[in-house]
């Protein structure tokens, strides 16, 4: 299950460089926030549950290229790809 907002800590680059040891430390009981300017611009989180992120992203693109083949995939996830690095 997804955390709740309420059960993220959120840092800003200042705080998250000041305290950096304990912020990485806190990664074993839940994801942290680094804001820029207030803005939400990156994510820490622990080494394993990044793995397991990457892993199961990997099957599930594989599930897609067999469902769709690699021809779709030319046309449409980096279509998706190309629009994610746009916003």
């Amino acid at each position: 299950m997804l955390p709740h907002l309420h059960e993220l800590n959120f840092y800003s680059v200042a705080d998250a460089k000041a305290h950096l040891s304990r912020v990485i430390d806190e990664t074993a009981s839940g994801d942290s926030i680094i804001t820029k300017n207030g803005v939400p611009t990156a994510v820490l989180m622990d080494y394993k549950k990044y793995v397991r992120i990457n892993k199961f992203l990997e099957q599930v693109f594989d599930l897609y290229l067999i469902d769709v083949g690699e021809k779709a995939f030319d046309k449409g996830i980096l279509d998706l790809i190309v629009e994610i690095d746009e916003e």
